[in-house]
């Protein structure tokens, strides 16, 4: 692997990436130096003790950014999408750059220009040769992948850093001035825009993502559902054919307060009729689909994005307290608390929970326990939400300097048990 110091930790796999646990301090600082001997090693477990551990083999890695010593503390946040048809990978940068990369290896193939930083996740239309990204300059671009033009583009006031949303010919996306958009997918005209009144003063760095739910199920009202969180609190369900709000509930502390976001992207259960977000001041709340009512709450502050564990769990990060499982109804399962530094959504990979940490790298922690399995550390964090693609069977993760790293999925990762809830843990 050249670059990367390998170190074996013994047998007693259980969570399943790969056999071996890659760890190098000085990734994304020296590269074409390798990791030398006074480049320190991160031993996550001892050899001797026999816990489950999860590794980490890398398959590529490649610089996306060039490298800023001038600033102090850069961050990355883009993040990655596979298109297994084309055998590509497009990824933005903080400099402005969409990136088209060679799946097998990282290699360049083109770049395109997009006159602002690039946070955002690319969508790729199913059917056509057209990607759908998001920039900081406030931009929604449509990419003609094979001419390699825009086929249109709308610009608005606001960053745009969430995954817009497509269904029917109509493309969906937010951005920072609380403002949620319909368009035209073939032509990028206007259909209708949600608003919420602009925090101007202190929030949290962050922005919801949005949901969308179809109107197969006979819960969902005609036309389908925009779920989504403003930085006043706010959860709104928006009529996805009007434009109009259905309803609105507030996970805003009752007294206000300076940090009253809600920045998580809403988990929707059809099963059990629930949204379930998250805000910065409050915690983790359940609400009615049918109406926003609030069914159940769990505090935690500085709570992000929840996801499905797949077992009946509710996995979430805070960057105040931890990362957490907790039933659906908010009973935990367990929690473990990180050093300092911001956490990234959390993606479960059968029976393992990777977690990017601003300050430490990647995270992996066995999803029934908690338990810290491995800690990828880059020597400058990864601050980006890692993205999986089954099909290729891998996790892209993205460092704080820029560099792409590849991580190799085996099968047997993806054979998470279906286990019984665990008892209810005592504390918060």
């Amino acid at each position: 692997m050249g670059l990367l110091h390998r170190q074996r930790l013994g047998r007693g796999l259980r969570s399943g990436i790969s056999r071996r646990l890659l760890l190098c301090a000085g990734l994304g600082w020296g590269w074409g130096l390798g990791c030398g001997p006074s480049e320190p090693t991160v031993l996550v477990y001892p050899a001797e003790t026999d816990a489950a551990r999860a590794v980490l083999e890398v398959d590529f890695h490649k610089p996306i950014t060039i490298s800023e010593m001038a600033i102090l503390r850069p961050d990355e946040r883009a993040i990655v999408t596979s298109d297994f048809e084309r055998h590509q990978l497009y990824v933005g940068s903080r400099d402005g750059s969409l990136l088209v990369l060679n799946a097998d290896d990282g290699e360049l193939l083109w770049e395109y220009d997009m006159g602002g930083a690039i946070a955002s996740a690319p969508l790729l239309v199913e059917g056509e040769p057209v990607l759908l990204v998001g920039s900081d300059n406030g931009v929604m671009l449509a990419l003609d992948l094979d001419t390699r033009e825009p086929r249109w583009t709308y610009e608005t006031q606001g960053t745009v850093r969430g995954r817009p949303l497509l269904d029917d010919n109509v493309v969906y996306f937010a951005n920072s001035r609380d403002q949620v958009f319909a368009l035209d997918a073939r032509s990028g005209a206007w259909r209708w825009q949600y608003e919420q009144p602009f925090q101007g003063e202190f929030t949290i760095h962050g922005q919801a993502g949005l949901t969308h739910v179809g109107d197969g199920d006979p819960s969902v009202p005609e036309g389908g559902v925009i779920f989504t969180g403003f930085g006043n609190g706010r959860v709104v369900a928006i009529g996805a054919g009007s434009g109009e709000a259905l309803w609105q509930a507030n996970v805003a502390p009752p007294e206000g307060g300076d940090f009253v976001d809600s920045d998580s992207t809403p988990l929707v259960d059809l099963a059990s009729g629930e949204v379930v977000v998250s805000g910065q001041e409050t915690g983790v709340h359940g609400l009615s689909m049918a109406d926003g009512s609030q069914r159940w709450f769990r505090p935690v502050r500085g709570a992000g994005t929840v996801v499905d564990a797949g077992d009946g769990g509710l996995v979430f990060a805070s960057s105040l307290e931890g990362i957490f499982t907790v039933e659906r109804g908010g009973r935990l399962r367990w929690r473990r608390q990180q050093d300092p530094g911001v956490l990234s959504t959390p993606v479960v990979i059968g029976s393992t929970v990777l977690v990017g940490h601003s300050e430490t790298g990647l995270l992996a922690l066995d999803r029934v326990s908690g338990e810290l399995l491995a800690n990828l550390n880059v020597g400058s964090g990864i601050s980006a939400e890692p993205s999986y693609d089954p099909l290729f069977g891998r996790v892209y993760a993205i460092s704080n300097r820029g560099v792409l790293i590849a991580l190799r999925v085996e099968s047997e990762a993806l054979q998470g048990p279906v286990l019984e809830p665990l008892p209810a843990v005592a504390g918060r």
